[in-house]
């Protein structure tokens, strides 16, 4: 047994071990369903629109949950004999900090809107708190370790479950000749965490390969519009497919309708959950934008596309 699939096994395991089931919070909206001719392709987002959150995102770009909790918690869990847990307070300061002045330094290379890596915050988190006097943390702390550290921190301050509706849905699409994709704002863990849920790895059962985009690969993320660029050239180097035959489906209005809908794709917004649902209508490119669909349920999809 690989020491990478071994790693991998354990990771699963504590993921599945944080996890525990969540249901929809309803949010009055009333769906907005239309048949959307000649739909080849559907891609979706991943957080709050195929696995509800508890803050509706990565916990990068929405912190809402006990940060302080989960630092704590994750930190005795990992470093069990340290003789001294460090504050935890300050550790998601130093947290924070550390996720700033990545992306500082990269929007300082051009990136508009750059991703982390993230377990080089943690590993710069781990640096911070030595200088801060917390003995006994690793000088050089290797990749598992980084890895193990941001999943037992990650899946205490921002759970996740698989919609109840997800496995039908893209179980319908895909038996249709659907072909289908993910394009979201990640980290190394986010594949996990479906896989966990689901049982395999994303491309392994619904998903094309080359339609599987995570921003912590390209390093950018939403609403970047080069980032969904990535997607329209994928869709067209790979399956020859036009914008007009994707269905992108997400649950925030700037981040997932507009740019989706700059480069032509329909777009189709995930209303069924008020903890992810972003309307973002102070935002003067979403002010008087509409999506081509509006869903409270994920299966509706398949009505839409004309599969049913």
């Amino acid at each position: 047994m690989s020491t990478a699939y071994s790693q991998k096994q354990k990771l699963l395991k504590r993921i599945k071990a944080l996890s525990s089931p969540m249901e929809p919070l309803e949010t009055n909206v009333a769906p907005v369903l239309k048949l959307q001719e000649n739909i080849r392709a559907v891609v979706f987002d991943f957080y709050g629109t195929m696995f509800m959150s508890g803050t509706g995102d990565t916990v990068i770009d929405d912190p809402k949950g006990d940060e302080a909790a989960a630092f704590e918690e994750a930190f005795k869990t990992v470093f069990p004999d340290l003789r001294q847990q460090p504050d935890a307070e300050e550790g998601v300061t130093a947290y924070k900090e550390a996720i700033h002045i990545h992306k500082e330094a990269d929007r300082k290379n051009g990136i508009d809107y750059p991703e982390v890596q993230i377990t080089e915050v943690w590993e710069d988190v781990l640096g911070s708190l030595r200088k801060k006097g917390v003995k006994g943390l690793p000088e050089n702390p290797d990749q598992e370790l980084l890895e193990t550290l941001t999943v037992e921190f990650e899946m205490r301050n921002n759970p996740t479950w698989p919609l109840q509706d997800l496995d039908a849905t893209l179980a319908a699409l895909k038996a249709s000749g659907m072909l289908l994709g993910i394009l979201s704002n990640s980290q190394f863990y986010t594949p996990l965490i479906y896989e966990a849920h689901m049982g395999s790895e994303p491309d392994q059962t619904y998903f094309d390969v080359n339609l599987c985009i995570w921003s912590f690969e390209e390093r950018r993320c939403k609403p970047s519009l080069p980032f969904h660029g990535r997607l329209k050239q994928a869709l067209e180097a790979h399956h020859s497919l036009a914008p007009e035959e994707v269905l992108y489906v997400g649950n925030d209005m700037l981040k997932d309708i507009w740019p989706a809908a700059h480069f032509g794709f329909r777009t189709a917004l995930f209303a069924g959950d008020e903890r992810s649902l972003k309307w973002r209508r102070d935002d003067d490119r979403t002010a008087d934008l509409k999506p081509d669909l509006v869903i409270s349920r994920l299966y509706q999809l398949v009505d839409c596309v004309g599969i049913s």
